[in-house]
């Protein structure tokens, strides 16, 4: 149908090994501060030949080769795109970010994600009253969403915050599956390279805790 098609890795880059050529999207995008980098900047991987066509979104210094009272000639590619002052210091950092995490190898990363991820449901399965969403570990991202029946997952983040275990709580920027769940909102735990299993123990110490203070 002569549509192009954008893929969001956002949650793929920083975590697994990816290869954007083999996969062949016209763009693939992702963000730095997922990739424990700095926030407010991202990358896109991009066909040269679609970004040749496309016209600037943004005027600023560099971004033209020459301009006349009524032409305006663009420079090459990527500096066509990079209008005006470029984000120097988010890009030294996602740089750095990069580095380390290319150091521990992606497929490293990934290994203990699943490991980290798969100890965690073990553990959380066995706290009363609480719904597990998603699949196995091994089908999953380092991300656990659930609930405990008779607990708002903002009573129990703001429990959780008393112990310094930070988790998220809301519907994720995803009310059109919260809805079809049935549901309005989930808590969500994250785990990285960083996550340890002292600290999925403190999480679920924690949901005790939670439900001792709502009487359950």
């Amino acid at each position: 149908a002569g549509a192009v098609a954008l893929v969001d890795a956002a949650q793929a880059v920083p975590h697994m090994a990816v290869d954007a050529r083999a996969i062949g999207a016209d763009f693939y995008a992702w963000t730095g501060h997922k990739a424990l980098g700095p926030t407010g900047i991202g990358v896109l991987h991009a066909r040269r030949e679609l970004l040749a066509e496309m016209r600037p979104f943004m005027g600023g210094g560099d971004m033209i080769t020459s301009v006349d009272w009524e032409t305006s000639t663009w420079n090459d590619l990527p500096w066509k795109f990079e209008a005006g002052t470029p984000p120097i210091t988010e890009a030294v950092g996602l740089g750095a970010a990069i580095d380390y995490l290319s150091a521990l190898g992606m497929e490293a990363v990934r290994a203990h994600e699943l490991e980290i991820t798969a100890y965690a449901l073990e553990k959380l399965a066995a706290v009363p009253d609480i719904t597990i969403f998603g699949p196995a570990a091994e089908k999953r991202g380092g991300v656990i969403s659930f609930t405990l029946d008779g607990i708002h997952p903002h009573d129990i983040a703001e429990v959780c915050d008393r112990d310094a275990v930070c988790i998220r709580a809301g519907h994720h920027c995803a009310q059109p599956l919260m809805r079809r769940l049935g549901i309005g909102a989930t808590a969500r735990a994250s785990f990285h390279v960083y996550s340890t299993a002292e600290e999925v123990d403190r999480l679920v110490a924690a949901l005790h805790q939670a439900r001792e203070v709502f009487d359950l």
